[in-house]
């Protein structure tokens, strides 16, 4: 799966690659606490690097641990779920003014060759020092959430939680190269279990665009997710 995982992000490094933005080095302004990844990520992350380094980032995020922080209460593909079952979703809280990812040092990413696709896809056509938010075009936003989708669908027996929380989880007993379904992340009560795909967030107007990267996705995953499009109801989440 991690191989499978790195595909899906050159996939996309491939796709987004020719569109416009703003960030570069030193641009730090949507880098805060309240990212988040699947355990699988966290097993990427945790496999390519150093015993060494794996340590001193588990030190830093003790350091400086966010006191408030996006804590997710659904996942990706649990949210596309219930918006197409027209049931309530759980009430989030989630403000960028909590403060800045604790991996950040001089603004610069310090785990940047193996950040999640949470930090990937988070991108701005105009500096968002300057307007306070990411701009985005809307057809990346759908490919993001698609691409969220997928990821979360090969972790379907994983979990999605906080950057903090989970590397924290796994520092107890620094469980590089463990399978991660089998971590006891369920007991510690701040992660959320992943879903497969049961509908993709695809709104009419990007479906044309859309189907040649559902394709590659599914021959990645191994599934067919052409049959789950259906139509856009969680693109602001």
């Amino acid at each position: 799966m991690i191989d499978r995982l790195t595909q899906i992000y050159q996939l996309y490094d491939r796709i987004t690659g020719s569109a416009a933005r703003a960030c570069g080095p030193g641009c730090a302004g949507c880098c805060t606490c309240n990212v988040t990844l699947t355990s699988l990520e966290s097993q990427v992350m945790t496999n390519r690097l150093s015993s060494s380094r794996r340590q001193a980032i588990y030190a830093i995020i003790t350091q400086r641990f966010p006191e408030k922080r996006y804590i997710p209460k659904t996942s990706t593909n649990r949210f596309a779920r219930l918006c197409m079952e027209d049931a309530d979703l759980p009430e989030e809280e989630n403000d960028p003014a909590w403060g800045k990812c604790p991996l950040l040092e001089n603004d610069l990413c310090t785990v940047y060759d193996v950040r999640p696709f949470g930090c990937r896809a988070m991108v701005s056509e105009t500096d968002c020092r300057d307007t306070g938010s990411a701009q985005m075009p809307s057809w990346v936003l759908t490919v993001n959430n698609v691409f969220l989708q997928a990821i979360e669908h090969l972790d379907q027996d994983g979990y999605s939680g906080n950057l903090s929380d989970m590397l924290l989880a796994l520092s107890d007993n620094d469980v590089t190269g463990l399978d991660m379904q089998n971590h006891d992340l369920k007991n510690h009560g701040l992660f959320v279990k992943n879903e497969p795909i049961t509908c993709l967030m695809i709104p009419p107007e990007h479906r044309e665009q859309m189907a040649p990267i559902v394709r590659d996705l599914s021959e990645l995953i191994n599934t067919g997710l052409e049959r789950n499009q259906g139509q856009d109801q969680g693109n602001d989440r």
